[in-house]
């Protein structure tokens, strides 16, 4: 007998043919096509993009070796969905279920000579008639209902010769406390009398540290000779155990396997890392990719995007409801990031998938049981696959499903629902909810938002009729944020072209997301005369994903109960763009410098009391030096800007930075250690504004609470439509009467932050209508709202981006100017807005002629507060009334 086992690999083209009506057989296939293995159909066929149904698969391979007394084992990697295998015209055997490996002894089958492979693939979708046993609302699918089926042999498939006697599989549980591994070593037969298993494990440096003999059943424990070395990602030690079986004290068959000595625990509200609690950082992975969709490019990109993951700041991954390619897992392992895993969604919740589900969970935690990257499971994710507000059946299976989850696997964290919007907790390890927010716009939404998941004294994290399952200290983690930033379309075209994938999306938001033709909306709606090109406008949408991002970290790093984060996400994924990545692996501009300082385990955050001042102006900024668990009081914080610098002592204060010219100022800290090293470093920039001229007469019509503001601000000031004469009318509400005055040739600024007002007297706009945001896609939160001024003109004075930042969060807009004409979004809009891959573009700010006159209408919060207050809001009146000087 040998101790080799020799494998070939499969992967590469097969012959492939589509079966519509599932009624075909191999014999009866005339023509094939030419499919690549591994890869789903739909990444490689035009035609096939959305197709879910059956297809054949056809391989003819050369064979020489003598099997007798051996074993031929067919490997699967993962077949989307379900699997029949014919080999020289022999059934094999079949295998539902479209994430996990599958193997068949093929020796009797297999022969000298060519061979034939013959696999059918049933990808369903939901039509019972043709797939009664599988439908796709009942089997584990995860992100195909969003982004198109995936079918077909999607991973690796090989033939590997072992003795009849092997080796299957090592499960190895490292115990540190113990300094020992337990092992379990699958075999596929029982060991004769003169037969043993030994196993020998060696160090991360390859030393063999220790060797012992299993039991007869292949089970035992090696207690290694020296205090093992700990896994995690900044120090990722791996042990190699190395089994063999010997037979008449030979060696007959050899297997090895990894694993890392680790241990993770959820208690004192913190995940606990090898007893030390950590700060999880963490990115939302689809792990979708360029041209292949489901299967990992190669190891070299899984690789890739490992370390720019790490560079990132970025600890953790949370696999987002797919079971990835087991080499995802291995890079993990190698190069130390930690993994939070999922299982996949299904849409309805029945006996059959009651069934997968479990299955499911028990095969990828049994696949994956030696990767100590893994960290925790989740069961469900945002109530997908079940009805947990009104079905009190569904939470107590979810309640149930937790509980025999950690008896399959007590060596992690569960997850029972990775909860959002009206749905909730009802077990688990971690409390985690989803949330997400525009910002500047919602900004102060999600201050308070986030404030009150903090203080965990809200009623909607946890079901109420499951509060006896909620632990006081579970760690709380904000699992899913993010905003969207841009990518070119030049620089992700796969083959030369625009991907497949432009022309997806449509029926998602009304259309928002729907990416082709965004070059062409953008120079449609005049977007070149406010940000110079196209390339400017998608360089400003990244960056202003790495504010946005910088400023809702820093809102729950100064929340010291919460112990970390997941951003949504990794990677771009088809049409949703919240990626740190491009679809292509792209870092997004603006993240290294913005988001990645703060993005840290030790960070010292800054959080502007207000973001805009004048030359000369005290801008007062809190200060915080903050570590795992909260303040640190070690060392001291030095900051700078522009040629003034200072220094107070950790945890920190209020620094009162000076703003000295007009422009964006940056202010500079960095957290130093006792010892003068650095431990720390943040940035943030704050609006210096010149004050406006305040040179027109203007007559306030309807809201005498403007008056006093104008005044010191320097306008002459009039009230009443009486005393209206040469003066810019100010109104709240559009009336017949400011109608007619318009139409005579009044000049009129409509501040219509709390949209067209009401009364008999109101009537309709000369052009487009106000119309709240909340409750419309113009809110924002999802595909997020690009809102932009054109800084020009009498806006010239305006800093930074065209793009809306901090600066303007104390007047964004709560309404819209919508339905302008083409004509008029394009040459008489100085504010706007729009969705997504640039849709439904709407006003902020609009000048028009109407009649002999003409009117300005802006949905800025432009009132007696912020007038008095803020310089940008007296900045962006000031440039409204001169449009109509």
């Amino acid at each position: 007998m040998t101790n080799q086992s020799l494998k070939i690999s499969l992967d590469g083209l097969w012959d492939f043919q589509i079966d519509p009506n599932g009624a075909e057989n191999v014999a009866s296939i005339q023509t094939w096509r030419t499919a690549r293995v591994p890869a789903p159909w739909q990444a490689q066929f035009d035609d096939l993009r959305h197709y879910s149904g059956v297809a054949w698969y056809r391989r003819r391979f050369d064979w020489q070796d003598d099997l007798a007394g051996k074993a031929a084992i067919l490997h699967f990697g993962a077949v989307d969905y379900h699997a029949v295998v014919w080999l020289n015209g022999q059934r094999i055997g079949e295998h539902e279920g479209g994430y996990l490996p599958f193997e068949f002894d093929v020796a009797a089958a297999l022969r000298k000579g060519e061979n034939v492979l013959v696999v059918r693939v049933a990808d369903p979708d939901d039509d019972r008639s043709r797939f009664p046993e599988f439908p796709f609302s009942e089997i584990p699918h995860g992100k195909q209902s969003w982004y198109g089926p995936i079918g077909g042999l999607w991973q690796s498939v090989w033939l590997e010769v072992r003795p009849a006697l092997h080796l299957v599989r090592l499960r190895l549980t490292p115990l540190p406390a113990e300094q020992a591994i337990e092992i379990q070593a699958l075999l596929s037969a029982a060991l004769p009398a003169s037969a043993e298993v030994r196993v020998a494990v060696r160090a991360p440096d390859g030393r063999r540290v220790t060797e012992t003999a299993l039991d007869a059943t292949g089970t035992g424990r090696v207690v290694l000779n020296e205090a093992p070395l700990l896994w995690s990602p900044e120090t990722p030690h791996l042990y190699t155990v190395e089994a063999a079986i010997m037979l008449d004290g030979a060696v007959h068959h050899r297997l090895a396997a990894t694993c890392g000595f680790r241990t993770v625990e959820a208690k004192n509200g913190r995940i606990y890392l090898n007893g030390k609690p950590i700060y999880l950082r963490g990115a939302l992975d689809q792990a979708y990719y360029p041209e292949t969709i489901y299967t990992p490019p190669s190891l070299e990109f899984l690789e890739d995007q490992a370390r720019k993951a790490k560079a990132l700041g970025l600890n953790c991954l949370r696999t987002h409801i797919k079971i990835e390619d087991p080499r995802y897992y291995e890079v993990a392992d190698r190069l130390g990031l930690l993994i939070w895993t999922e299982i996949p969604n299904w849409v309805l919740l029945t006996e059959a998938a009651d069934r997968r589900i479990k299955e499911t969970f028990q095969a990828m935690v049994e696949r994956d049981w030696n990767h100590p990257s893994i960290i925790a499971w989740t069961l469900v994710n945002e109530n997908w696959g079940t009805d947990l507000p009104r079905n009190p059946e569904h939470r107590r299976w979810l309640a149930d499903f937790y509980h025999y989850a950690k008896t399959v696997d007590p060596t992690r964290l569960i997850v029972d629902n990775s909860a959002c919007c009206d749905n909730f907790h009802v077990a688990g390890d971690i409390e985690d909810f989803h949330h997400y927010r525009a910002i500047p716009d919602h900004a102060a939404e999600w201050d308070a938002w986030v404030a009150d998941f903090a203080g965990r004294a809200n009623d909607w994290v946890w079901a109420q009729d499951y509060l006896h399952e909620r632990k006081a200290d579970l760690p709380l983690l904000v699992s899913e944020f993010g905003n969207w930033g841009l990518p070119d379309p030049a620089t992700i075209q796969e083959k030369g072209r625009e991907p497949w994938w432009f022309e997806t999306g449509h029926e998602w938001g009304e259309g928002i997301v729907y990416p082709h033709a965004m070059p062409l909306r953008f120079h449609d709606y005049g977007l070149e005369a406010v940000f110079g090109s196209f390339q400017a406008f998608i360089q400003a949408s990244q960056v202003h994903m790495a504010r946005s991002l910088h400023y809702e970290i820093t809102t729950m790093r100064l929340h010291p109960s919460i112990a970390g984060y997941v951003i949504t996400e990794f990677t771009d994924v088809h049409w949703e763009c919240n990626g740190l990545l491009t679809m292509q692996r792209q870092v997004k501009q603006g993240l290294e410098a913005i988001l990645v300082p703060l993005n840290q385990e030790n960070v010292v955050a800054l959080r502007p009391l207000r973001w805009s001042g004048c030359p000369g102006d005290v801008v007062p900024v809190e200060v915080r030096c903050l570590g795992v668990d909260g303040e640190r009081s070690d060392g001291v914080i030095v900051w700078h800007i522009g040629g003034q610098s200072g220094r107070i002592d950790a945890p920190g204060g209020i620094v009162q930075a000076p703003l000295t010219a007009p422009g964006m100022e940056k202010l500079e800290v960095r957290w130093l250690g006792g010892d003068g090293r650095e431990i720390a470093v943040n940035a943030v920039e704050l609006a210096c504004v010149s004050p406006p001229r305040a040179e027109q007469k203007v007559c306030v019509v309807d809201d005498p609470t403007l008056a006093e503001p104008l005044r010191r601000l320097g306008y002459r000031v009039h009230e009443g439509l009486s005393e209206a004469a040469d003066a810019i009318l100010v109104a709240r509400r559009y009336t017949s009467t400011l109608e007619r005055a318009v139409q005579g040739g009044a000049h009129l600024l409509l501040l219509a932050e709390e949209g067209s007002g009401e009364g008999p007297d109101v009537v309709r706009l000369p052009a487009g209508a106000l119309i709240a945001r909340k409750g419309t896609h113009w809110q924002g939160d999802w595909a997020t709202s690009f809102a932009w001024i054109k800084k020009q003109g009498p806006f010239a004075a305006l800093p930074g981006s065209p793009l809306l930042e901090m600066e303007y969060a104390a007047i964004m807009p709560d309404f819209v100017i919508a339905g302008l004409p083409s004509w008029a979004y394009r040459t008489h809009s100085w504010a706007g807005l729009a969705l997504g891959w640039i849709h439904r573009p709407a006003s902020l700010l609009a000048e028009l002629p109407y009649g002999r006159g003409r009117m300005g209408i802006t949905t800025f919060k432009l009132n007696a507060h912020t007038l008095a207050e803020d310089v940008v809001a007296q900045t962006v009146l000031a440039g409204a009334l001169q449009l109509l000087s």
